[in-house]
């Protein structure tokens, strides 16, 4: 009973964790289909995932999961310190070219390089496989079947430090999203605010995909389930401090039936179920206003 309680403890954190990073990447660049899945952050945790896998098992102590997530803060950590290299008007250059490029675009290369991480994932799976060697072949299918309750410690901390986070930066998304002039108007700093908003949605992104695999879709589905409620439909600022704990539970809700009711021996991942329940009710919310609308 009591790893059950781990379990749900985490697929708690978990689905927060998936909403949060939906929220934000769609708040923050005010487009209802920006999502980690659609911004290419999916393919960038199975990147590492990949990664983690050539490492020699005797240069380090630590469980794939953990190599994985290590070695995309050593990389975000090296980037971040390299780009602070560059005087600033390289910076104002990548930052006009951010605000300048189409979301819809930058969407359509997070996707084709979501397809690229699937190809080489493919590649790799096959080799590994005609080697005999293991590997994570589940991966694309999230589930909390192989967890360790020693890594609750890790989400919890994870935790409490991402809702610190999203109360202090759930202020000024709302400024931002009431509009530009006026958010610049009270001083708040936009270019900061996506980078921090990016950057946590990735950080939380990979985290997942480290540990449990590939939710497909959910960061984008999972806001839109909010915002079909009356109370978050205006409300950003309740969205992300209270509508993700919602969604956390509903998910970890799901995971306990999944866990529960066994088929033949097989127990279906919670990843795949969420994701085409999830789907399904996305459908009806686009039929909805479209009849709605009409």
């Amino acid at each position: 009973m009591e790893v059950e309680v781990y379990r749900v403890i985490i697929s708690f954190i978990v689905g927060y964790f998936l909403c949060v990073s939906g929220s934000l990447s769609q708040l923050i660049t005010n487009n209802s289909i920006a999502s980690p899945s659609t911004l290419g952050m999916d393919g960038f945790g199975v990147l590492f995932v990949i990664l983690s896998y050539f490492i020699p098992n005797h240069f380090l102590t630590y469980s794939n999961e953990a190599v994985s997530f290590i070695l995309f803060i050593v990389v975000m950590i090296t980037f971040i310190s390299i780009k602070k290299l560059f005087n600033s008007n390289q910076n104002k250059m990548i930052q006009n070219i951010w605000q300048q490029s189409s979301i819809k675009n930058i969407i359509i290369v997070g996707l084709a390089f979501n397809l690229l991480i699937g190809a080489l994932f493919s590649i790799v799976q096959f080799l590994f496989m005609a080697l005999n060697i293991k590997f994570p072949t589940s991966i694309w299918f999230g589930n909390f079947r192989q967890y360790d309750d020693s890594w609750l410690s890790l989400f919890l901390i994870c935790f409490i430090l991402t809702y610190a986070i999203v109360i202090k930066l759930s202020n000024n998304i709302e400024l931002l999203n009431i509009g530009v002039n006026f958010s610049q108007g009270l001083k708040v700093d936009i270019n900061r605010l996506q980078k921090q908003c990016l950057y946590l949605s990735l950080v939380l992104t990979v985290l997942v995909i480290s540990y449990f695999g590939v939710f497909s879709f959910l960061g984008l589905i999972f806001p839109h389930i909010l915002r079909s409620l009356n109370i978050f439909k205006e409300n950003m600022k309740a969205e992300l401090i209270f509508g993700s704990l919602i969604m956390g539970v509903i998910f970890s809700g799901i995971d306990f039936l999944c866990y529960s009711f066994i088929y033949r021996g097989a127990e279906f991942p919670v990843g795949m179920v969420s994701s085409v329940l999830g789907a399904f009710f996305l459908i009806f919310l686009i039929m909805k206003s479209k009849i709605s609308v009409g």
